[in-house]
C-alpha cells in the first residue's frame, strides 16, 4: 500500500513579518557595529573655527565659509561684536568686553590698549597680531 503524500508545509503571512523584522534589526547592529569607533579610541573633534590661507571663518551654528576677500583684518576701533568674534580667540563675552572699553576710555590709539581689557592676555594678543588694525581701509 502507497504512503499517503505529506501536505506541503505553509509558512504564514506573519512568519515573514517577522523573518523581515529580524533581518532589519540585525542588518542595522552590523551597520551600527563597523560604523562607530571601538570603546576607548580617541575622538576627533572640530573646532569652532577653521583657518586656512585664506582666513575664512566658519560659523559655530551652519559650518559655512564666510565669504572673505582676502585676510581677516579688523578694525577695534569701529568693529561690531560679530566682526570681532571672527577674530581668533575672540568669543561673544570677549567682543563685549572690548566694545565696553572702547565705550568707556574712547577710541584705541594704540594697539598694546588691547591689553588693558578683561579677557586679553599677552598670548591672546600675540594670536591677533596682524588681524587688527587701528585704521580704516
Amino acid at each position: 500500500m502507497a504512503k499517503p503524500a505529506k501536505a506541503a508545509r505553509v509558512i504564514s503571512p506573519a512568519w515573514w513579518v517577522a523573518y523581515g523584522l529580524l533581518i532589519g534589526i540585525a542588518a542595522t547592529a552590523l551597520l551600527w557595529f563597523f560604523t562607530t569607533p571601538p570603546r576607548g579610541s580617541a575622538i576627533s573633534l572640530q573646532s569652532n573655527t577653521v583657518t586656512s590661507a585664506f582666513m575664512m571663518p566658519v560659523t559655530s551654528a551652519t559650518r559655512t565659509p564666510l565669504p572673505t576677500a582676502g585676510p581677516l583684518i579688523v578694525n577695534i576701533n569701529t568693529a561690531t561684536v560679530q566682526e570681532l568674534e571672527l577674530l581668533p580667540s575672540i568669543g561673544p563675552s570677549t567682543a563685549q568686553a572690548i566694545l565696553a572699553y572702547r565705550e568707556r576710555h574712547g577710541a584705541f590709539a594704540a594697539l598694546d590698549e588691547l591689553l588693558n581689557v578683561p579677557g586679553i592676555g599677552p598670548k591672546t594678543f600675540e594670536g591677533l597680531q596682524g588681524f587688527i588694525t587701528l585704521e580704516n581701509e
